[in-house]
């Protein structure tokens, strides 16, 4: 490591809360005067090295030092190892060579499980190009994060050379005081995917179509516009599956449709043919001798596909009265029946559609028509 003296390195030097700033000069020198005795934390930034502290909550790092001044006492030799950084520079691009400007690069997590390095982010310029400055030696991930197009789903991070998941990353060398250059993260097609759902009604009195998007992973819901032909796209998508649903109303009746997308990429259209909603009724038993108290129980009906539930967050759900009765409007698709606030002195037995038992395979919901379904409680 150098001897040299580092020039220009702010030090803010703080005691209860209340702070003195400093720069150190040609010598790299400072010195603070007349100050009470009390215990001082030492915040130092150079502009070409590492900062040494972030806080008084790193006692393990031995330039985060904490000096304690006595009355009428001089400390000397209050000195910092300064250790130069690595500077790391490149350009973002898309897949034809295009430069894409105002992305987000930043330094993510080591190769070697190091956590993220803070303060590191820079924008790229028209270019598409970056310099990220005072990183850390050793092996790390790049992340970008490129700006979404308008109406378009929040791109996901994108890992140098060019991955969209940790797994495809590749680290990137830094050493101390030296530059990697020529880094080129090519960003995989994202913005220019599109997804278009058609929604022609199905009826001349249905108004108020509403169109959703639920990403299955990461999990989010985006609300689709249609125009006057009963058309709407969503930009931005990426490789997954999506589930497209459409709810719509009339004077005597409420409507729904649903698409399970797995997209790949480019474009792809679905059409939605909306139908008159279902319902699911029936009653809830015991296996042996009374039912348990049923007041505050509730039934949800949660739409599954492949034996999952789509969004957990959403569950159609009704009261179950006192005889064990109930009835859920308006559903659609594939429905697992689900007992929330039930005693834990009992669970559910079975669910069961005529003979057959759909407690793991869901009820199957048929369009402007009423399933029926028995639940079966027993003691544990």
């Amino acid at each position: 490591m150098s001897k040299a003296p580092v020039a220009g390195c702010t030090l803010r030097i703080g005691a209860q809360g209340n702070f003195n700033t400093l720069v150190s000069d040609q010598d790299g020198a400072y010195e603070l005067k007349n100050v009470p005795a009390d215990s001082y934390y030492f915040f130092v930034q150079c502009p070409a090295h590492l900062a040494v502290c972030s806080g008084p909550d790193n006692p393990d790092n031995q330039n985060c030092l904490m000096v304690e001044v006595a009355t009428d006492q001089k400390r000397e030799g209050v000195n910092f190892q300064m250790v130069p950084g690595a500077i790391a520079r490149g350009q973002v691009v898309a897949l034809d060579g295009r430069a894409i400007a105002q992305a987000k690069v930043r330094l993510g997590r080591g190769m070697h499980g190091e956590p993220t390095y803070s303060n590191t982010a820079a924008m790229t310029d028209i270019e598409g190009r970056f310099e990220l400055t005072n990183l850390p030696a050793g092996e790390w991930r790049l992340e970008v994060e490129i700006p979404p197009v308008a109406g378009g789903l929040t791109p996901p991070v994108v890992y140098y050379p060019g991955g969209l998941s940790w797994e495809e990353a590749v680290g990137v060398t830094l050493a101390a005081g030296k530059i990697s250059d020529r880094l080129t993260i090519t960003v995989p097609r994202i913005n220019e995917n599109e997804l278009t759902i058609l929604v022609p009604p199905a009826d001349a009195t249905i108004s108020d179509i509403s169109v959703s998007v639920l990403q299955e992973s990461p999990r989010l819901t985006r609300r689709i516009d249609l125009n006057a032909e009963g058309a709407g796209t969503i930009k931005g998508i990426v490789r997954g599956r999506y589930f497209v649903t459409a709810r719509a109303a009339s004077r005597h009746k409420q409507w729904a449709a649903y698409d399970v997308v797995d997209f790949i990429e480019d474009v792809y259209e679905t059409r939605l043919q909306l139908m008159p909603t279902g319902s699911i009724a029936g009653r809830i038993v015991a296996d042996k001798g009374d039912l348990p108290p049923l007041e505050g129980v509730m039934i949800g009906a949660s739409w599954i596909h492949d034996g999952a539930e789509v969004d957990p967050i959403n569950v159609d759900e009704v009261a179950v009265a006192v005889d064990g009765s109930f009835r859920i409007e308006n559903l659609f698709g594939t429905r697992q029946l689900q007992l929330r606030a039930l005693g834990l002195e009992w669970e559910v037995a079975a669910i069961r559609q005529g003979r057959a038992d759909v407690t793991e395979g869901g009820v199957i919901v048929v369009p402007d028509a009423t399933t029926q379904a028995t639940i079966v409680l027993r003691r544990r």
